[in-house]
């Protein structure tokens, strides 16, 4: 009888086989077969074995979708000049994998104090940790997308760049740092990685039969930032107290779902609009007339729209801080140009574009003045309905953001612009999909779901989805506020949803009236149930404030160590049972 070490796992027959087949599989087969399996295993995305013809990696780190947006496009450009590239969020890429490639293109954002994007933070860490690999068949270039306004500008992708250098990886072109207006740049920085990588002639016109298709799946984004959905507003809601100074929001408006699907744990992107007033203070400092034509990405419109929908009226970028210093002739101004960046940045983010152009006057051409403006920035809320149980709406949850801003206190934009939108007026919206904040597939899992604020919008539309699929599973909602009084955020939904057997059990905090209590202490109060919930594979999200959040986080883990159960938590998070949506 063949001698099997996994005698508990395979029949004689079935080792035997798999034997003979491992047996004749060279290294890189090998390496393919054991990537293959630990992602199986783990619920990622596998990503195909690159045969001579796709050696080529784009790979995208991304919060918002920018980065994904760009690398989908380079994919379709590279398609279309006979360059078959495999298209993969970094977040499903292994260290290891880079071996297999010949190119390796990366489009990278980075967020917060100079931090990757959350979804790909495993795969930073392991590069950046990583010592024993040589990837000297690798040649790769990178686009680093930030904002000039923060300290740590495109630093994610600065520190990939190098890092992939010092493992001795081949830089094909120098990188690219992106501001905001990254459109010229990272359409620039495309069309000279396609200048550089060999074409398989025989590819032009065909497409590929990998499932990574980047046609395919752009073929799916019926709409997008550039292609959004005009919809009517049904319902402007404030469900906070009167007096709350940051109030929030239920916004409903109308869709069909034929034509605007979505899936719960999905945001939806807003292109947002700058106030009126904001607007007319602008043209009036500017001393330009609002009905004057200009061209945004080659469509004609007044000054006055496309100040109001395209373009950033609080941040001052670089572009518009050069064009201005030679436009007012300051030499205070000229100074700053010619200073550091660090002195730059300072500038800028003390000076909102009104107080810049107020405090040194000139009067520009109206379609200069429109190409040195940032553009304005659309904003994602995560869709707080589900499309199963009402399907000809989507719901957002919207808190006020203000800010102190020098002697004056400073409404933001987006917030502004929906708490005030009214009933029967359009706005303009996109679909965000998140797939790494989804409901498991495995129905039989307990859900632990972890809000601050308004990141209690998803679970909305995680408990509609079970409520309308007559799913029947273990569910557990800690949330926290401020007033238990006055800001207990859709009540009434988590009472229907404990009444009808959809949610198991609710805990809260609330700041105001509790204020030595913290997010992780209803799971702590409860450790066993959280324990044995964790132990039969539940599922752990957390949304919402990223300070309160993470906090809540380490306090979890800290403590399972404390119990000595920390290879709990390594269990879950290498299974990808951990699901955050943190800002």
């Amino acid at each position: 009888m063949l001698n099997n070490p996994a005698t508990h796992l395979f029949a004689d027959r079935l080792w035997k086989d798999l034997q003979d087949v491992l047996d004749r599989l060279d290294e890189a087969q090998s390496l393919w077969l054991i990537d293959y399996l630990a992602a199986k295993s783990n619920g990622r995305e596998v990503i195909p074995s690159p045969d001579q013809k796709t050696n080529v990696l784009i790979a995208y780190g991304s919060e918002t979708g920018n980065s994904e947006r760009l690398a989908r496009q380079l994919g379709n450009q590279a398609e279309k000049e006979g360059i078959q590239a495999q298209v993969a969020t970094l977040a499903d890429v292994r260290v290891r994998q880079l071996l297999k490639y010949q190119y390796l293109f990366v489009i990278c954002s980075t967020h917060g104090d100079g931090d990757p994007p959350q979804p790909v933070s495993a795969f930073y860490n392991a590069l950046m940790e990583e010592e024993a690999i040589d990837l000297q068949q690798l040649n790769y270039a990178v686009l680093a997308l930030g904002d000039s306004t923060y300290e740590h500008f495109c630093a994610t992708g600065k520190q990939l760049d190098e890092r992939l250098s010092a493992l001795h990886a081949a830089r094909l072109l120098a990188r690219v740092d992106c501001d905001v207006d990254y459109a010229v740049a990272a359409q620039a920085w495309m069309d000279a990685i396609l200048k550089v990588v060999p074409r398989d002639k025989s590819a032009i016109g065909h497409r590929p039969l990998s499932h990574h298709s980047v046609s395919q799946q752009a073929a799916r984004k019926v709409y997008s930032r550039q292609h959004p959905f005009v919809v009517e507003v049904l319902e402007n809601l404030r469900l906070s107290a009167n007096h709350r100074t940051n109030a929030i929001h239920h916004i409903s408006v109308a869709v069909d779902a034929s034509d605007f699907s979505m899936t719960p744990g999905d945001a939806v992107g807003v292109l947002v609009e700058n106030p009126p007033a904001l607007v007319a203070a602008i043209l009036d400092a500017a001393n330009l007339p609002g009905e004057q034509a200009v061209l945004v990405d080659s469509q004609a419109m007044p000054l006055v729209q496309a100040l109001r929908e395209t373009r950033d009226l609080t941040v001052p970028g670089q572009r518009l801080l050069e064009s201005w210093a030679q436009l007012a002739n300051d030499d205070q101004l000229k100074a700053v140009l010619a200073a550091d960046h660090k002195i730059q940045r300072d500038f800028l983010r003390t000076h909102q574009l009104i107080d810049l152009i107020s405090k040194y006057p000139a009067t520009p051409d109206a379609q200069v003045f429109v190409d040195s403006l940032r553009p304005l920035q659309p904003r994602l809320y995560d869709l707080a309905n589900s499309q199963r149980y009402i399907d000809d709406e989507l719901h957002l949850t919207v808190q006020q953001y203000r800010y102190s801003f020098h002697n004056r206190v400073e409404l933001g934009i987006a917030s502004d612009y929906l708490l005030n939108i009214q009933p029967g007026e359009s706005m303009r919206i996109y679909p965000h999909a998140n797939p790494r904040f989804r409901l498991p597939e495995a129905q039989d899992v307990p859900l632990i779901l972890i809000a601050d604020g308004t990141g209690i919008a998803p679970y909305r539309s995680f408990l509609q989805e079970l409520r309308a699929a007559q799913i029947a599973r273990r569910c557990w909602l800690v949330f926290a506020e401020q007033e238990f009084e006055e800001d207990f955020l859709y009540q009434l939904d988590w009472q229907q949803a404990h009444a009808d057997g959809v949610l198991s059990h609710v805990d809260t905090v609330f700041y105001v009236d509790q204020p030595w209590r913290s997010l992780a202490d209803p799971l702590l109060e409860q450790a066993k149930r959280f324990t044995e919930w964790m132990e039969k594979g539940a599922h752990l999200y957390l949304c919402g404030d990223r300070t309160r959040l993470t906090q809540c986080e380490h306090s979890l883990k800290f403590w399972l160590g404390e119990t000595r159960r920390a290879e709990l938590w390594e269990q879950i998070n290498n299974s990808k049972r951990i699901h955050r949506n943190l800002y």
